[in-house]
């Protein structure tokens, strides 16, 4: 085949990849970046054993594997589902929480479990910690809340919609030139006291508490909204909320993981 052709063939399928990705690939690296500093030398050597990589690796091995088989069902554990209530349902196997917390129970007892299985759940766990995170991944009865599939205008005055919005632009609104590692090295600084807070509690308390910043998105960039017409500390905020939520989601994916291979 061409070389050429090759290359554009990759390049197509890189793009239908980056398209298809929750969090959008740059808040993947940047929550499996922050963790993979913050894992103990115990986890980490445990953890490259099983996946003869790093954790950025395998930021997005989930969304590149949610259509197919034997991974599809999968593709529906990428958000926090609410009840009738309004509440995080916990009884939904769906649920991005409900899936966090079985993968977790599981892996307490890795040593009894086969490598390819240990792997497995590792490969779930980093992503289901982000997307449990992201801004945008809880899903409402769409009798109490506004759905995501509405579009807005964004940075560059493009009909995008809402999902990718949060995805993507509102993280690096004003960063074009940053990369992953510079991310992490500039936003990552939180003290000991400061991560130990953050990891407190279990899946679904953090769910829970990741459920105002969700909430604000919607009043922030409601239907037909254009953000290039928003002042900066409106658009600084959607970045607050963005960069929050993926801090988040990095120390805790550490803080399970280490909780997980601590003996």
């Amino acid at each position: 085949m061409n070389k050429k052709l090759i290359i554009l063939l990759v390049a197509v399928a890189l793009l239908s990849v980056n398209k298809a990705m929750a969090w959008g690939g740059f808040a993947h690296s940047a929550i499996t970046e922050i963790a993979e500093r913050n894992l103990t030398p115990e986890a980490r050597e445990k953890i490259h054993h099983y996946l003869n990589h790093s954790l950025p690796f395998y930021a997005i091995w989930m969304d590149q594997h949610r259509y197919t088989d034997p991974y599809r069902p999968s593709g529906k554990w990428h958000s926090n589902w609410m009840d009738k209530n309004g509440a995080v349902d916990m009884n939904n196997e769906y649920c991005a929480a409900y899936q966090t917390t079985r993968v977790w129970n599981e892996l307490k007892n890795y040593k009894k479990m086969a490598d390819k299985d240990v792997k497995l759940n590792l490969l779930y766990l980093i992503h289901l910690v982000a997307d449990m995170h992201c801004p945008c991944h809880n899903v409402w009865p769409k009798e109490s809340h506004p759905q995501y599939r509405y579009h807005l205008t964004n940075n560059k005055g493009k009909k995008e919609s809402f999902h990718k919005f949060w995805d993507n632009d509102a993280i690096l609104y004003g960063r074009k030139k940053w990369t992953v590692t510079y991310y992490a090295n500039k936003m990552a600084t939180l003290s000991e006291k400061e991560i130990k807070k953050i990891c407190k509690g279990t899946p679904y308390k953090w769910a829970v508490t990741s459920l105002p910043n969700a909430e604000r998105t919607f009043e922030l960039t409601p239907k037909g909204s254009n953000v290039q017409k928003y002042s900066k500390a409106d658009r600084l905020e959607m970045r607050r909320i963005s960069d929050e939520e993926i801090l988040k989601a990095g120390y805790r994916l550490a803080y399970v993981m280490n909780q997980i291979f601590k003996k």
